[in-house]
């Protein structure tokens, strides 16, 4: 099977928008980003290893400063009710970005913690990698956790506790869904917010000037990704958040012919996606007994385009979804209204942020860190 040209031709191809995605003239569209909480059997477990697991990764124009973009991460879902408020120090966090298209990052920006105090502050320090690539020798942003530190070289950087965003449907319907037996096939209306309104996020956020992002000034396009390291050792990885979560086997999760492939899946890198998990994918979407049953033909096209999985965004373009991720942008019923060919078009569940989100599009103020403040008291898992 021929690899190369396939994640050659995936990589910077944007989803063709006009509120809905269509497939038009043999192509395919990209598909968009949902959530990657609790992906992978290791994570199921949220109240033991959830500090490792990664919720989201967002890429937007930054709403207060035009020539800026915002890099963010979410992670340790529920944080405050069924993980700590505080980020685990024996992990590194890192946000990869890959300008030339070749599925491998030319610049990491790396975040690691102190033990917290008494009062549960924690030290944090924002490192740029490979060090000759920044100003600073790449140490680019020290101080304490739920704080805004001044990036060098210009930005801003955040590391601490938020209101989490995403909006998505109970785990138990969504779980039907990828067995295939989700009553009638559709999601109950109304839907289930299983991540709110007052779910709390561990969060990252990084404001750099585009331009330091970028290959070229003639090169608006770049990819990111979210990782997580304990002891040189990768637990998670997230580009599109859905990927590991509803394509990579077991899906239906009774499904074993394939094994459990969410593990390799979240210790993988981009560059290996095509090779590793193409076939995976492949399976997943035509299995007769499963959520999508496409055909060959479709499945190909769908997997060619979904791997390498990184978050492509073209900064010359509006930062809508499907062209990077704001914090509003809801994209489950996008996600599956394509992957289902038209049969599910919706969760029926929406977004509930209201002004708490000033990403650009709510609220009437734009501000660094863009998400809303940690909902008190927190709520943990519920309708799982």
């Amino acid at each position: 099977m021929d690899m190369a040209p396939r994640q050659t031709r995936s990589r910077w191809t944007l989803l063709k928008w006009s509120g809905v995605l269509v497939f038009m003239a043999g192509a395919v569209a990209m598909l968009g980003q949902a959530a990657d909480h609790r992906d992978g059997p290791i994570f199921v477990n949220t109240q033991a290893n959830g500090r490792r697991d990664i919720n989201d990764v967002y890429v937007f124009k930054s709403p207060a400063t035009a020539t800026n973009t915002v890099l963010a991460m979410t992670l340790s879902p529920f944080a405050g009710a069924v993980t700590p408020l505080t980020f685990d120090e024996t992990a590194a966090f890192e946000l990869k970005v890959d300008n030339d298209g070749d599925a491998v990052e030319e610049l990491t920006f790396r975040i690691t913690f102190s033990v917290p105090d008494a009062n549960g502050v924690q030290q944090v320090a924002l490192r740029g990698l490979p060090a000759v690539n920044f100003p600073n020798d790449g140490i680019l942003a020290k101080g304490s956790t739920n704080q805004n530190i001044p990036v060098a070289g210009g930005g801003m950087f955040r590391a601490g506790y938020s209101d989490d965003p995403f909006f998505f449907v109970s785990g138990s319907i969504f779980t039907q869904f990828l067995n295939g037996t989700l009553q009638g096939g559709q999601f109950p209306n109304p839907g289930v917010n299983f991540f709110g309104p007052n779910v709390n996020t561990l969060t990252i956020v990084l404001e750099v000037p585009t331009a330091s992002l970028l290959s070229a000034p003639t090169n608006p396009k770049f990819g990111i990704w979210g990782r997580i390291e304990v002891n040189g050792v990768q637990v998670d990885r997230t580009g599109r958040p859905a990927i590991n979560t509803a394509l990579i086997p077991p899906v239906p999760r009774t499904d074993s012919s394939r094994g459990d492939r969410r593990n390799a899946f979240n210790a993988g890198v981009p560059s290996d996606d095509v090779r590793d998990f193409f076939d995976d994918m492949v399976a997943v979407l035509t299995n007769a007994n499963g959520p999508y049953r496409r055909t060959q033909a479709d499945a190909t096209a769908l997997a060619s385009f979904l791997l390498p999985d990184i978050l492509t965004y073209d900064s010359s373009m509006p930062d809508r979804f499907p062209n990077g991720r704001r914090l509003r942008d809801g994209v489950i019923d996008i996600e599956l209204n394509l992957l289902t060919n038209g049969r599910v078009t919706t969760i029926n569940v929406f977004d509930d942020n209201g002004t708490r989100i000033t990403d650009g599009t709510m609220g009437t103020t734009a501000a660094f860190p863009y998400f809303g403040p940690p909902n008190d008291p927190p709520q943990g898992i519920v309708n799982p």
